[in-house]
């Protein structure tokens, strides 16, 4: 169903969201020209006699995408594309989700500008609802507040889905932060959802990082990994809120090929209204 041409912000946002993940489809495609066809085949294949085992909770295993990355051999720059390959395809071939918070989910759940260091954000984690929100699915969730002070380093949105660790069989949130200008400012943070709290997150993250790579280069990368803590993660705590409600699907006004058929959804805290007969 088409949607009316509106004046909202949360719809221009929306827009914005959408030409920016066409963007990140159309460099997958570029990149990896046989990404989408391959990671679809593995996915299918879960359940095969001779093949591998995951959860019905995780689409395909990261490490997929990093068997199809390294065979590109992209360099330094392969550890972040595993992370922006299995993010960016699992979006394109599972519903094409995008979500926009309303103005109700907005006020309480996007942290206001402050002196406060985001690592002092701590969240807790809840891996049931984790498991029943985000099984198997992979969202894009846009920040629903425009960047009007030319913040550096802003969140304009994040795709979040779950993953399944084949090496150590943790459940692990996934974070691929959309810092807006395209595929190379895609930015990849995991949350072990095991753990019962952002910070517990962050020193198991830590604990098991071999202490010959500890050092600054540990520390920046730690820093990063709690860039979802200031603005994607309070999102997606509202996507977990129990008194949430996804309403939808809407559809693109005017969309171009590489986002036709997008699934849009109004996450709010308001209680959906019966439909008239």
């Amino acid at each position: 169903m088409s949607q009316a041409p509106t004046s909202d912000p949360l719809d221009a946002l929306t827009a914005q969201a959408a030409a920016r993940i066409a963007r990140h489809v159309a460099d997958l495609q570029r990149r990896y020209p046989t990404a989408l066809r391959t990671l679809k085949i593995m996915a299918e294949d879960r359940g095969h006699p001779s093949g591998p085992v995951w959860p019905d909770w995780c689409w395909l295993p990261m490490g997929a995408a990093a068997a199809l990355v390294q065979r590109h051999g992209r360099g330094p720059a392969a550890v972040a594309d595993v992370a922006r390959v299995a993010a960016v395809a699992q979006w394109e071939l599972l519903g094409r989700h995008v979500v926009t918070p309303s103005a109700d989910v907005a006020g309480a759940a996007v942290p206001a500008p402050s002196p406060a260091r985001p690592q002092d954000v701590d969240l807790p984690i809840s891996r049931p609802r984790l498991l029943d929100v985000l099984g198997g699915a992979c969202y894009y969730l846009v920040t629903p507040v425009a960047n009007d002070d030319g913040a550096p380093n802003w969140v304009y949105g994040s795709y979040i889905h779950l993953e399944h660790d084949t090496r150590t069989g943790r459940t692990e949130l996934r974070f691929l932060v959309d810092l807006g200008n395209g595929w190379d400012e895609l930015v990849p943070a995991a949350v072990h959802a095991d753990q019962p709290t952002v910070a517990w997150s962050e020193q198991d993250i830590r604990a098991s990082i071999p202490p010959h790579l500890t050092g600054p280069a540990t520390d920046r990368f730690l820093a990063q990994q709690r860039a979802p803590g200031w603005l994607a993660w309070p999102l997606l705590g509202a996507l977990l809120d129990e008194s949430a409600h996804l309403i939808g699907p809407g559809r693109l006004v005017d969309p171009g090929p590489l986002v036709k058929d997008a699934s849009l959804w109004r996450l709010t805290f308001e209680r959906p209204r019966p439909s008239s007969a």
